[in-house]
């Protein structure tokens, strides 16, 4: 009985690593990092001034062994982001976000349709202008910082580091 215990244990075990490669644990090596943007480009050190637009970039560096899929079709979805203002509290959604939150449950939203592919050891980006969907018409300090759920991954979100910038008058 003990060995037939031991053997359904093992088959479940190899049943679900089949059924689920990634586990629950992120893939090793896949990151997100976010870098100032002057131009929606390239990257390079930023000045953002009160009502101009404010761009980051998103680079996905798949450092793994393993290919990852991914989609992109409007910033504003694809990316939750978490923009805050200098004493660390939540800076509010823009009105063309929130409408756009709102049409969407209403309609399917047209918009870019990207599909990539990621091979191990490359690096693609995506440009959010982050301007376009939070209130950043204040001068003052900003953090951002964007996560996303990547499939090929695992079932976690992968978080990007917290860029700092300011916005001046």
């Amino acid at each position: 009985m003990r060995t037939f215990m031991v053997v359904a244990a093992i088959l479940m075990v190899m049943a679900w690593v089949s059924v689920n490669p990634a586990g629950d644990r992120k893939m090793r090596g896949f990151a997100l990092q976010l870098v100032p943007s002057q131009n929606a480009i390239q990257p390079g050190v930023a000045t953002w001034k009160v009502g101009a637009a404010a761009f980051v970039l998103v680079m996905m560096i798949n450092n793994s062994n393993r290919t990852v899929h991914y989609s992109l079709t409007n910033p504003g979805f694809d990316w939750e982001m978490d923009v805050r203002d200098g004493a660390g509290n939540p800076v509010p959604e823009s009105q063309a976000l929130r409408k756009m939150k709102q049409d969407a449950q209403k309609v399917l939203i047209s918009g870019r349709n990207i599909l990539g592919t990621l091979k191990p050891h490359e690096t693609a980006q995506d440009t959010v202008e982050v301007s376009c969907f939070y209130d950043l018409s204040r001068p003052g300090k900003y953090s951002i910082q964007v996560q996303r759920v990547f499939s090929d991954v695992g079932k976690e979100f992968v978080q990007s580091n917290r860029l700092e910038r300011t916005i001046e008058p």
